[in-house]
């Protein structure tokens, strides 16, 4: 089943807020695009086609990055989000998307964003100064996280 990019984030969230961690929405940009990445490379599969772009400071959804600029550099408040049991991805989805949390959701906007713009990462591979609404093609990003499966977490995505 394929979702909508905010679909996804918003699963990101509900994880979140079970732990009682609060995300920016960088933090919540990045899992976003690592989840992606690495359903694209574990599960064979999109787990949404919303376009990503290489804006400066690493991959962007702008559909996502739309919903949540109101926000700034504040956290997500946790009292905005949905239950958990109010699920709108499949039981696997969610299991995948726990297990993405697991790995990098106590990671920091910035650290998240220092490891996917990373010199070699699809962003590094189509990003190109003052040119804005360049499309970072999934193929691209298949490949970068197909390549990352067997690395530590800390520098996988």
């Amino acid at each position: 089943m394929m979702y909508s990019a905010l679909t996804v984030a918003d699963e990101i969230l509900k994880i979140a807020k079970v732990k009682q961690k609060a995300l920016t929405p960088l933090q919540l940009m990045k899992l976003t695009y690592i989840a992606h990445g690495f359903s694209l490379a574990v599960l064979k599969k999109d787990l949404f086609q919303d376009r990503i772009e290489a804006w400066k400071f690493g991959p962007v959804i702008p559909d996502l990055y739309q919903a949540t600029k109101h926000f700034g550099r504040s956290a997500i408040p946790l009292d905005m989000i949905e239950d958990a049991e109010n699920s709108n991805v499949t039981d696997e989805d969610n299991a995948f998307l726990k297990d993405i949390f697991e790995k990098y959701g106590n990671l920091t906007g910035f650290a998240l964003s220092n490891l996917t713009h990373k010199s070699g990462t699809p962003w590094d591979q189509v990003f190109q100064e003052g040119v804005f609404g360049i499309e970072i093609p999934d193929s691209l990003i298949k490949d970068h996280y197909l390549g990352k499966l067997n690395e530590p977490a800390s520098s996988a995505a």
